[in-house]
């Protein structure tokens, strides 16, 4: 038998090698799938890792236990056939001479499985020389489908890995015994033995793949992209790497709002070929920092890993290297402050353009650690991802719902994930968006399937928010009216301020979700800038106090909401006066008081003075608050009913009841 396959040196080695240590006169059935096991495994081609249980992966020699323990399997395993085989005339031994020499031969070593000869395979070496190699029925199948699968694969040499690849795909019984006698984990390590992954391995040495994934091997062009919209973030990011210079990007955003995103759709670009024409044939690596260190027990281990991380980079110029989180990598690496960390490591490659290093973190974690550090900040230029628009989240999200809706078998149309976009801003206010609706709408799609259902409608959405109901009906019916009259408050001071115009009004929710009783969602209109004068700083403290001064109509006293709200409108009025020097009084002369650390300003006179203006700009602001409430006090009420009758609406659903009251009024 044979085959146009090309096997790699190495695997002609070990296949000798194996022959003759092993004393085998033929591969077989039951010896074959453990050889290959042990070769892909143990001969340090892969990491242990990816196989073996964590009962493996002990502070002793992983690799000596494991082929240790092949041995003895494979010795249980020739033992047990033979004796199976034992009563078949046609293995039989009549000679007397054979049986002498079977049974010396026990002595010096292991009995070995004497399967029924089928054949020979002839295999060809990198260099075209021929080998020769007796199977058993069964093994020339596997290199049979070996051929195939390298040809359709484009695999020019193939390695023991390719081998158990295709043992994987066929499933070869004596494997999955083989794995559950170890006890390793059969189906994860069929993800890694496959064509596709182990050709993403080759892209990047052994020695780095414990941290390092290749993330064009998980892109197929085929399908359409799920990443869309970001088209300028993007661009601007294709801008930066094409510079001569500090080609090197820093995306900032909070999370949710999807910086791993952009780096899935720039490696579609790749992959598709869309991409700008000099990166064509590159490759997008993921470097996992904290993997990176994991494991590093002695000092200069990690500066090892590094240093092999670092000339991995220098090699090759068609590289761009993702790090997630990349504020991690200040420090990373270092016994103690001062020492070489990951950072410095890699600033010499990031200032010469030698390499393309695209890192994502969040505003917090810039301002805070990676800004800090003035020599690293400057060969990174900066792309801010905002939360998308709720008018956005749809157009942006829609193929990613279509591949949700492929997974669970689950349809569902565009009004309702509109309803889960207005649902998961009332619930998770907190979380950002296209996440927390990709969520929802994940979660809503489990409970159509749990419930037998075909299709998600609002009761799967709910369903998911049962606690918040729980507690909703624990209440009285006191607590909710007074919520509403809070909630409604806020939403009325809001839609009808003067100054408020970049504020869009979204949902209203006196459901309890996350912090809050209650909640009156909106968000920034980007094509409407505020003119930040006075008036409009008392409008937005306004806003904040409604809700108080709208709970007050219904009950005198004060909840632990509405003093909230006013600890908020006191923190704003502190920095329109502190920082803006907007003072109360037209009157009064233009001062800014400036307390921190390197402008220590505040004597106890100034901080008098401060509380007295914050607390005229206070009242001042509840005037207004007042005044609009007060204009719009029929209104006020009706929306508290409407509120007590369906517990959240959409903006959509108060415009609606606002017009038919204007209809009303004007009869």
């Amino acid at each position: 038998m044979s085959f146009k396959v090309c096997m790699s040196e190495r695997t002609i080695k070990l296949l000798d090698k194996c022959m003759e240590e092993k004393e085998l006169w033929h591969f077989d059935a039951i010896n074959f799938p453990i050889l290959i096991y042990e070769l892909a495994v143990c001969d340090g081609s892969l990491l242990a890792e990816h196989l073996v249980d964590e009962i493996l992966e002990s502070d002793g020699d992983v690799e000596a236990y494991v082929t240790m323990y092949l041995t003895e399997k494979q010795i249980e395993l020739e033992i047990k056939d033979e004796t199976e085989s034992s009563g078949d005339g046609e293995h039989k031994q009549d000679d007397q001479t054979k049986k002498g020499d079977e049974a010396k031969k026990t002595e010096e070593g292991p009995k070995r499985y004497k399967s029924e000869h089928d054949g020979d395979v002839i295999l060809t070496d990198e260099s075209g020389k021929k080998h020769k190699y007796p199977v058993a029925q069964g093994v020339g199948l596997i290199f049979g489908r070996l051929a195939i699968m390298c040809k359709e694969n484009d695999t020019p040499c193939a390695d023991p890995e390719h081998i158990l690849a295709v043992m994987f795909d066929e499933d070869v019984p004596v494997l999955k015994q083989l794995f559950s006698e170890v006890g390793a984990n059969y189906r994860e390590a069929k993800k890694v033995f496959t064509f596709a992954g182990l050709a993403g391995n080759a892209k990047i040495p052994t020695a780095l793949s414990g941290f390092m994934t290749c993330l064009n091997d998980r892109i197929d062009a085929k399908k359409p992209c799920e990443i869309l919209m970001r088209d300028k973030e993007v661009e601007q990011i294709w801008n930066i790497c094409l510079k001569k210079n500090k080609r090197n990007t820093v995306i900032v955003g909070e999370a949710g709002v999807g910086k791993s995103a952009l780096m899935e759709k720039i490696t579609y670009q790749i992959v598709s070929g869309t991409c700008p024409e000099r990166f064509k044939d590159f490759m997008v690596i993921n470097l996992d920092v904290n993997s990176l260190i994991a494991g590093t027990k002695f000092r200069g281990d990690a500066e090892q890993r590094i240093k092999e991380l670092i000339a991995y980079l220098k090699e090759r110029d068609n590289v761009i290297l993702f790090i997630d989180e990349v504020h991690t990598i200040l420090g990373a690496g270092s016994c103690y402050e001062g020492e070489m960390d990951l950072a410095n490591a890699l600033k010499p490659i990031l200032a010469r353009g030698e390499t393309i290093v695209i890192g994502a973190t969040t505003e917090e974690e810039y301002i805070r650690f990676f800004s800090s550090d003035s020599a690293l900040s400057r060969r990174f230029e900066r792309v801010d991802v905002k939360e998308p628009l709720t008018d956005e989240v749809y157009p942006m999200i829609e193929n990613k719902i279509r591949a949700l809706s492929k997974f669970h078998g689950i349809r569902i149309d565009r009004s309702m994930v509109e309803y889960i976009i207005m649902i998961a801003n009332c619930f998770a206010f907190e979380k950002k968006n296209p996440d927390k609706t990709l969520d929802l709408v994940d979660r809503s799609m489990v409970t159509a399937y749990r419930q037998g259902k075909k299709k998600v409608n609002k009761e799967c959405v709910l369903a998911n928010f049962q606690i918040q109901f729980d507690m909703f009906d624990g209440m009285g019916e006191d607590s909710r009216t007074e919520i509403a009259y809070h909630e409604a408050g806020h939403y009325i001071v809001g839609k009808f301020s003067d100054k408020l115009i970049s504020h869009r009004m979204l949902a209203v929710s006196i459901m309890p979700a996350e912090e809050y009783l209650g909640i009156t969602c909106f968000e920034y209109r980007r094509d409407v800038i505020p003119f930040t004068s006075k008036q409009y700083f008392i409008d937005l403290l306004a806003f904040s106090l409604g809700g108080r001064v709208a709970e007050k109509l219904f009950r005198k006293e004060i909840t632990s909401g509405a003093s909230a709200d006013l600890n908020t409108a006191t923190c704003t009025a502190f920095e329109v006066i502190t920082r803006y020097g907007m003072t109360a009084e037209e009157n009064e002369r233009n001062t800014i008081f400036i307390n921190s650390d390197r402008y220590p300003m505040f004597s106890e006179k100034t901080k008098d003075l401060v509380i007295e203006e914050v607390q005229k700009l206070v009242d001042i602001a509840y005037a207004r608050a007042e005044a609009i409430i007060d204009e719009h006090k029929d209104f006020l009420h009706i929306l508290v009913r409407a509120l007590l009758k369906n517990h959240i609406m959409s903006e959509k659903q108060m415009e609606s009841l606002w017009q038919s009251y204007l209809k009303r009024k004007n009869k």
